[in-house]
Formats: C-alpha cells, structure tokens, sequence
C-alpha cells in the first residue's frame, strides 16, 4: 500500500489508473511558487479528473492518493486564495495562461534556433492549464472564452 507525502505529487506516485492526471500535476508543482492560487486550480481539476476517471477509488491506491490529494486542497485552499492576483479564479487562470503562453510558447516559437524539446514541453502545460480554464469556466461555452485564449490551444 502505497503512502503519499502531502508535499509529492508527481509521475512516480500517481496511481497507473490515474495516469492522464500526472501531466496536469507536473504543471501544478512547475507553476505554484510563481502562483500558488493558479497550482491550486489545476491541483483541483487534477481532484475533479481523478474521481471522474475511479469514483469508487477501487484502483490500487487510489483511495490513498485522493485523500492525500484532498488533505492538500484544504490545506492549500486559504493561503492560495490570500494569494490569487486577479478578482476571480476564472480570471487568475485566464491570465496566467495567458501570460504563460506569451512568455513561453511564443517567445520560444519565434526564436530561430528554438529548443523544440523546451517549446514541446511549453505546449504541453500550456495545453494543460488550457484544461484547467475550461473547466474552471464551467459556466461558459468553450466558444466564449476571450478568443485569443481560445486562439493559443493547439490540442
């Protein structure tokens, strides 16, 4: 049986059943000291996928990792919201991807000799928090999403 630190959450923990959320932790542990409400944004849409993916929690260790999972959200939830920049989660995500995207993806991409390993790898969490801001804009069509957000997606 598997035991998760409050602190660890990455590709070596995450149980195999859980897998396609490893990638939105990695972008979770990449992003949190620059902006910890945003981490706690994609740490929940990471909870969210994961219950969706075994909502009886009946993989191996699963049951673990989603408490452990969940003992980190509350935790985190107070002092990450203390620090969210923008008025709304929606907002916060939206501009931080945003800001992502520009100082990442783009720069990387009109660099002549660009690292595609680094820009693959700039794609990717800007695919993951694309993600996160769809889900946490719930409440909005993926249509009405400022459409030069949209524009940034490639997936």
């Amino acid at each position: 049986m598997a035991t998760f630190s409050m602190e660890v959450f990455d590709n070596e923990v995450v149980p195999s059943t859980l897998s396609s959320i490893a990638p939105i932790l990695r972008v979770t542990a990449e992003i949190e000291p620059e902006r910890p409400r945003v981490a706690y944004l994609c740490r929940f849409y990471a909870f969210e996928k994961a219950h969706r993916l075994d909502q009886n929690s009946i993989g191996r260790g699963v049951r673990q990792f989603k408490m452990a999972l969940l003992q980190r959200l509350e935790k985190d939830n107070s002092p990450s919201l203390a620090k969210r920049v923008e008025k709304s989660d929606a907002r916060e995500i939206e501009s931080f991807y945003q800001q992502y995207y520009e100082n990442y993806v783009r720069a990387l991409d009109k660099g002549e000799q660009a690292d595609r390993a680094q820009l693959g790898k700039a794609y990717q969490t800007a695919g993951v928090l694309f993600e996160v801001l769809r889900a946490v804009n719930k409440n909005e069509k993926v249509e009405e999403v400022n459409p030069e957000v949209r524009a940034h997606c490639l997936l």
